[in-house]
């Protein structure tokens, strides 16, 4: 049989040593016209018998990998919709699950592709979800075999983790963020507390903070005698606006109708970029109070105008001297149309981590918009919040997998910090980085001193990111090219960064990252 089959004088005969070392193309021509046509012995039989399985397991193989293709795609598209609805509070109707895994359904698995699928079908059941659809394949090659089209089926469930989420937002409470911008931000604040909340008061497998910041961040004239506190002037940045061994809450305490409200300094470099517990024993690691100095009065018309002027120098000696003076604040009773002291700290107080739902929505609704736009003091704080060590204690310990931290950066501006102008003794306002003669940030410069807040926001994103916590950044219409660089770069992945939402569709953003946190998994 084969190709040594026939014999002889046979025409049709073939022998095997001449096919070998003929002329590969010409040869091969002809031996397969010679294989077609040969009618005698069982060559015609034998390749028409072995023809059929060949051209079936062809044809098999090649339906088949589509149809692989085409459960992939469903079961992608089933994922989707899964996650779509699985993110959304319990207690929706059947109808409502339909006909919103539907839409994510549908527009996962568009009508071009691969595959005709059939209707989905969605059921709960125990907390679980339970998504099923088909989709039917006419067949390429099997329909000559009479198999003229394949059924694929596809399921997926979606289960609720166990994992407990603590989140602080750290929102830009400046004054760019007034009017329709606070308006929106705080509904959409809002509707992440209640997506991640239900219909629960006090659930117990969620806690969010709020970190309201601007140029200052407000922790509560209620931690006056918290222990991280710098009571007794034991940082060396306290007091050093004024004359050495200046306790700030002495003359709080000088003022008749004026009191600590809560703002404070950044610790010095780079404690004011880090999460150090504070400790009694070493000043540094303590939070100084704010205290905006009285500045000098302007003596003739072609002197600095100082914008925090609010009580009368009891000297006449140098600007310097006049500003570092304590006395003028025995007793002193400052003007309600000034803010003094507390000049530049006009921010709502910070929320520790609570389950408490109506707390939490009340104090969004009271956030103020004033102030200049200080990123990394915000996001400092948001760490400090949910960590597990002093200042604050309410968040979970790092090793405790039962939890999932996660923080929110908002900002709507770049970092700012402009200088005072030709004479000004301290080269800027007051803010929680003090005055930019004291080059807290390593210089004087306005510009400069911008740059290394965008440096230290980086790095404490950085820090924030190795402490497992995830960041999602968010630039509420930013013009900043750099400032949305470095937001991009601060989130966790870029997929976590948000850019320029516009105000109607920053609600949107912030329901999506409330779906994120609701942890959910795919269990197939």
């Amino acid at each position: 049989g084969g190709v040594m089959a026939s014999q002889g004088n046979d025409p049709y005969a073939v022998s095997s040593f001449a096919f070998l070392y003929a002329q590969p193309a010409k040869r091969l021509r002809r031996f397969c016209a010679t294989f077609r046509k040969a009618a005698r012995g069982n060559v015609a039989i034998i390749f028409a018998l072995a023809l059929v399985p060949i051209l079936a397991g062809i044809a098999g193989a090649i339906d088949f990998s589509r149809a692989y293709i085409v459960r992939e795609r469903l079961t992608s598209a089933l994922d989707a919709a899964g996650l779509a609805i699985g993110s959304l509070p319990e207690g929706l109707s059947q109808e409502e699950l339909q006909l919103r895994a539907g839409k994510f359904f549908d527009a996962n698995y568009p009508a071009y592709e691969l595959g005709v699928p059939g209707e989905l079908q969605v059921t709960e059941s125990d907390g679980h979800i339970y998504l099923t659809a088909s989709a039917s394949l006419p067949t390429a090659l099997l329909n000559i075999l009479g198999i003229d089209e394949l059924d694929i089926d596809a399921q997926v469930r979606i289960v609720r983790e166990s994992s407990k989420i603590e989140l602080v937002m750290v929102l830009d409470n400046t004054g760019s963020m007034s009017g329709s911008k606070l308006s929106a931000l705080k509904t959409s604040a809002a509707e992440m507390i209640n997506i991640l909340f239900g219909d629960e008061a006090n659930p117990d497998h969620v806690k969010v903070g709020l970190v309201p910041f601007a140029a200052a961040v407000n922790v509560g004239s209620d931690k006056i005698n918290a222990p991280w506190i710098d009571r007794n002037a034991q940082s060396s940045i306290h007091g050093e606006n004024f004359v050495p061994g200046t306790n700030i809450f002495d003359l709080y305490d000088d003022i008749r109708n004026r009191s600590w409200n809560g703002c404070l300094e950044t610790r010095p470099a780079p404690l004011d970029e880090t999460d150090a517990t504070p400790v009694a024993v070493d000043g540094d690691t303590l939070f100084v109070p704010w205290f905006a100095p009285d500045e000098p009065d302007r003596d003739s018309w072609w002197d600095p105008n100082y914008p925090n002027n609010y009580l009368d120098d009891e000297n006449n000696g140098s600007p310097e001297q006049r500003q570092a003076s304590i006395g003028k604040y025995n007793n002193a009773w400052v003007s309600s149309s000034s803010r003094g002291p507390q000049n530049g700290c006009n921010v709502r107080t910070i929320t520790p981590l609570t389950n408490d739902k109506n707390r939490l929505l009340t104090e969004i609704d009271d956030m103020i918009a004033d102030g200049m736009t200080h990123i990394p003091l915000g996001l400092a704080w948001g760490w400090r919040v949910i960590s597990p060590t002093s200042p604050y204690t309410e968040g979970a310990a790092y090793s405790n997998r039962d939890y999932k931290k996660a923080i929110i950066l908002l900002t709507d501006g770049e970092n700012t910090i402009p200088g005072q102008g030709w004479g000004n003794i301290n080269g800027s306002s007051y803010t929680a980085y003090g005055y930019l003669s004291k080059q807290r940030l390593g210089t004087s410069s306005s510009s400069q001193a911008e740059a290394e807040l965008d440096a230290k926001t980086l790095r404490i994103c950085n820090n924030v990111k190795q402490a497992n916590i995830r960041l999602y950044t968010i630039t509420f219409q930013v013009n900043s090219s750099s400032t949305r660089n470095m937001m991009r770069s601060c989130a966790t992945s870029p997929a976590m960064y948000y850019d320029s939402p516009s105000i109607s569709t920053l609600q949107e953003v912030f329901q999506q990252i409330a779906g994120e946190l609701n942890a959910l998994r795919i269990a197939e």
